[in-house]
């Protein structure tokens, strides 16, 4: 996750188009939201895993959180996180150590959030509904060379898309 900068002026604020509806994520099962043929597509070939844990960037509040690796043809290891008490705002107002950059998401604003300290993952927010947000995290899995951060990026793009198609085919 993007670290908050301490004492230095935010890098200025982002602004996003509006979000086409309202898509709730209270109660959805972040593990449910790539499917089998999906995660095959995307070279995830491990068990998804869910947890729960407390997250400062999203004011400690314990955030459901699926992880699933890739082993072929890479190692990668994505995490899916369902916030339901920050929005988006938490990325675009400037007060991050990340490079914000806006796009869309199957219609909805997103942005990545391209941390400014490491270059081993890369994020990208969709605004799912007011006050909620899905965190697409696509991170290296370690082996050598190591994947560049932009392919990083274009991957957590293309997961939160297959995110979004599931969650808007609920």
């Amino acid at each position: 996750m993007p670290e908050t900068t301490t004492g230095a002026p935010p890098s200025g604020s982002v602004e996003l188009p509006p979000r086409p509806r309202e898509i709730r994520l209270d109660g959805v099962d972040p593990c449910a939201l790539l499917t089998e043929r999906q995660r095959a597509e995307l070279g995830l070939d491990a068990r998804p895993l869910l947890s729960r844990a407390p997250v400062g960037l999203y004011e400690g509040a314990e955030v459901p959180l699926c992880t699933i690796g890739g082993f072929e043809p890479r190692a990668v290891t994505v995490g899916l996180s369902l916030v339901t008490n920050v929005g988006i705002e938490r990325f675009t107002s400037g007060e991050l150590a990340a490079e914000i950059r806006p796009i869309t998401v199957a219609g909805f604003p997103a942005v990545v959030a391209v941390p400014t300290r490491l270059t081993d993952y890369c994020t990208v927010i969709v605004d799912a509904a007011s006050g909620q947000l899905l965190d697409v995290q696509f991170a290296t899995g370690g082996r050598q060379p190591p994947i560049p951060q932009p392919q990083l990026c274009r991957d957590a793009e293309t997961v939160a898309g297959e995110v979004m198609t599931t969650l808007l085919d609920r």
